[in-house]
C-alpha cells in the first residue's frame, strides 16, 4: 500500500500578498454597507417621529371637533375662529366673564386650553382655525409645529416630500410674521364638519 503525501500549493512569486488586498477590499465594502445602514437608521428615526407629530395633530384636531360639537352655540357664533399668526408664546386660560359661563367664554376657554396642548405635546405647536365661508358646517383646522430637524432651504423641501406635512402647506395669514431665514413650520390640515 502506498501512503499519499499531501500535496504543497505551488505559490508564484506574483500571488504573496492577494489575501491582504481581497482582505482589505472586504473590509471597505463592509464599511460602506455599514455606513448606509447607519444612514437608513437615522433616516428611519426621523420619519417615526414624524408620524408621531401627525398622529398627535390627528388626535388634537378631533379633540377641537369635540369641543366644537359639546359647545354648538359658540361654534355658530364663530368663537372657535383662530386666525393668529403661527407663535409659540405662552397662552394663558381665561376665566369665564359670567356665572354660569356664555357659550363664548368656552369657546375662549376651549381654544387657549387646545392651543396650550398643542405647545405642550408638539415642538413649536400652534394652530390655525377658520369656517368654511361654504359650508357653514365645516371648519377648517391646521396644525403648525417646527420640524427639529428642518432647514431653510431645498434640503427642508425634500425632506417634506416624505411627509403629509410640509412647510408649504400653510395658510399665507399663519406665517405672515415669520421674519426671512426662519424655518417656516410644518403644517397638517383637517377639515371637521359637525
Amino acid at each position: 500500500m502506498t501512503a499519499f503525501a499531501p500535496r504543497r500549493p505551488v505559490r508564484s512569486a506574483a500571488q504573496g500578498g492577494s489575501t491582504l488586498l481581497e482582505v482589505l477590499i472586504a473590509m471597505l465594502v463592509l464599511s460602506f454597507g455599514l455606513l448606509g445602514l447607519a444612514g437608513l437608521t437615522a433616516a428611519s428615526l426621523r420619519y417615526v417621529k414624524m408620524a408621531q407629530f401627525q398622529s398627535i395633530g390627528v388626535q388634537l384636531a378631533a379633540e377641537l371637533g369635540e369641543r366644537m360639537r359639546g359647545n354648538v352655540d359658540g361654534f355658530e357664533a364663530g368663537s372657535y375662529i383662530k386666525t393668529d399668526a403661527y407663535s409659540t408664546a405662552a397662552v394663558t386660560i381665561p376665566a369665564c366673564a359670567s356665572s354660569p359661563c356664555s357659550a363664548a367664554d368656552l369657546a375662549a376657554i376651549d381654544l387657549a386650553q387646545w392651543a396650550q396642548e398643542l405647545r405642550r405635546r408638539l415642538p413649536g405647536g400652534d394652530g390655525f382655525v377658520q369656517r368654511d365661508a361654504v359650508n357653514p358646517l365645516a371648519t377648517d383646522i391646521w396644525i403648525l409645529w417646527s420640524d427639529p430637524d428642518a432647514t431653510v432651504g431645498a434640503a427642508d423641501d425634500a425632506k417634506a416630500s416624505l411627509s403629509v406635512a410640509g412647510a408649504n402647506d400653510c395658510p399665507a395669514v399663519a406665517v405672515a410674521g415669520l421674519a426671512a431665514g426662519t424655518v417656516k413650520p410644518r403644517c397638517m390640515y383637517y377639515r371637521i364638519t359637525l
